[in-house]
């Protein structure tokens, strides 16, 4: 038991680290004054993402491979790069919470984290973690706590340093790297 967990924490730990979800979450997280939702919500679709493809990986011994998602994640991300950009480009900006995140920084954060993470290498390593050692409680866990320490270094030490960044800055670098996610899921 000990050692599906250990393997599913560092797994989780470094695979995410750089990980594109993880720079998404980066950008949800320099755009809201509200971190603890943006932390929950990507934490959260780590772990139902994590989940289905633990119990897959459980019971049958594979999960879904990437590329029967990418033409559907990578237009999403590069349509979300650009709609950053144009209501940027055409709303004067107040110093206050980014409007695209609206009034559900959390549901926002779960979507986007779950289009992202559908197929990607860290969902495939949990279920194939689970189908090697046939279990899923310690895999889940350990995925789960690896997880929530990188999204939280990620969501509470960026939205530190978004205090020091002038938001036209923040925008530009949201929507870059919305665009950039998007064109390489499609060429992956």
């Amino acid at each position: 038991m000990i050692e599906p967990f250990t393997a599913a924490l560092l797994l989780a730990f470094v695979s995410e680290i750089a990980d594109k979800t993880q720079l998404v979450i980066l950008a949800l997280a320099i755009h809201t004054k509200r971190p603890f939702s943006i932390f929950f919500g990507a934490l959260t679709a780590h772990a139902v993402m994590d989940t289905l493809a633990i119990i897959a990986g459980a019971l049958l011994g594979t999960s879904l491979a990437p590329q029967t998602v990418k033409w559907i994640v990578g237009p999403l991300f590069i349509i979300g790069g650009i709609w950053i950009l144009v209501k940027f480009r055409f709303k004067k900006q107040k110093r206050k919470e980014a409007s695209f995140l609206g009034k559900q920084p959390f549901a926002i954060a779960f979507l986007t984290v779950a289009a992202s993470e559908f197929g990607d290498k860290t969902q495939i390593a949990s279920g194939l973690l689970a189908a090697k050692y046939g279990t899923m409680v310690p895999v889940l866990l350990g995925f789960v706590i690896g997880l929530a320490v990188v999204i939280g270094l990620n969501v509470f030490v960026g939205s530190k340093l978004a205090e020091n960044i002038p938001r036209k800055t923040i925008k530009v670098i949201s929507a870059t790297l919305f665009i950039l996610f998007g064109v390489v899921t499609l060429i992956r």
